[in-house]
């Protein structure tokens, strides 16, 4: 099998590899600097989605012989009576050489509200949330997953368990 990622992301190749090595998949993986399109904090499903989809049709442009995955984490906020909450959730599109196309999603991990606030503040066309916790906290400015964490969820595994469901839905 032949996959390509729209990405550069350690996280995001590592994640697809562990995936593939877990389910028993014999793959050629290659990987490809694709544009989002959004802004550097994606906010709410439709900017998510959309940065996953241009992800994984670039790759696939570049090689449509092949599965094309696109992956991208944004900001989900609810409104919880009289507070603000805010999710951390990467969404997977996976799309196949015969034309189907896969849509998952990670679990989420709940973001302090302050770090989001800052990260608001700066502008999200060019801050993250990550960015914002690996500088007031320390850490991999891109696994704000481990750093709230303290190591014990990293970003790398849960998109693993996500690509491993959308795996499973084209084998």
């Amino acid at each position: 099998m032949k996959i390509i990622i729209g990405s550069t992301s350690i996280h995001k190749i590592n994640a697809v590899r562990q995936a593939c090595q877990e389910l028993g998949i014999k793959a050629n993986i290659k990987n490809v600097y694709a544009p989002s399109g959004q802004n550097a904090q994606p906010v709410g499903f439709d900017e998510t989605f959309s940065g996953a989809y241009a992800r994984a049709k670039f790759a696939q442009a570049n090689e449509p012989d092949t599965i094309a995955i696109g992956i991208e984490s944004g900001i989900f906020r609810i409104s919880n009576y009289d507070k603000q909450i805010t999710l951390d959730i990467a969404i997977i599109v996976v799309l196949t050489p015969c034309g189907r196309c896969i849509i998952t999603t990670t679990e989420s991990i709940q973001l302090p509200e302050k770090y989001v606030s800052i990260a608001e503040q700066r502008g999200f066309a060019s801050t993250t949330v990550g960015s914002v916790l690996a500088e007031q906290c320390g850490g991999d400015s891109t696994d704000p997953h481990s750093i709230i964490t303290k190591g014990k969820l990293t970003r790398t595994a849960t998109f693993v368990s996500t690509l491993k469901s959308a795996f499973a839905q084209i084998m």
